[in-house]
């Protein structure tokens, strides 16, 4: 009776590498002009860099530290990234509020401080309008706006302010006009 050996994804992969290596191998050593020295110095070259590679990318402790890091960048209440480093500042820290009020008196985001009497043509919806978000579902009335947006598409972008029916707290969200359509007969 025989019986086979088990093999683990490990072993295979450790299979396949080797079956892989030795055609290489010969390919390069029929092709390459280098000495068998200088082919060694090479190879370990190769090893040292996959080993770096696999101590930054391949163990618990970096995806550990790569997961504490996006979630001290998205989840916490630093929103210090959302915005454009100050290409003046050699330590590249963001500016403080007032000079970005000053340096976009229009506002950002659509959170102008002064008030706009035109409508620019292209804006479909106005504030005060009760809209729903195309792709997430939830409710919200426009508080603002921006012609353009501040920081990606070339379309008017909207400043929600979301029902907290639909969310646990408050929350104002900025979003391309595509991403909205009007509510009637709704109140937030």
């Amino acid at each position: 009776m025989r019986t086979a050996m088990p093999m683990s994804g490990r072993d295979a992969v450790v299979l396949c590498v080797l079956v892989c290596c030795v055609p290489v191998q010969y390919w390069l050593t029929q092709h390459s002009s280098l000495t068998t020295d200088q082919r060694a110095t090479e190879l370990y070259r190769l090893v040292k860099q996959i080993h770096i590679v696999a101590q930054k990318w391949l163990t618990t402790a970096s995806w550990r530290m790569w997961l504490i890091g996006v979630q001290q960048k998205y989840m916490a209440n630093d929103y210090s990234h959302w915005y454009n480093l100050d290409d003046d500042d050699p330590l590249g820290e963001c500016p403080a509020v007032e000079v970005w009020n000053f340096r976009s008196p229009d506002g950002s985001f659509g959170m102008s401080p002064k008030p706009r009497s035109i409508r620019p043509q292209g804006l479909k919806w106005r504030i005060g309008q009760v809209v729903k978000h195309s792709l997430f579902g939830y409710k919200a009335v426009i508080i603002g706006w921006d012609p353009k947006s501040k920081n990606w598409r070339e379309q008017p972008n909207y400043a929600l302010l979301v029902d907290t029916g639909d969310r646990e707290m408050a929350q104002i969200t900025y979003v391309p006009q595509e991403n909205i359509s009007p509510i009637i007969n709704y109140e937030v």
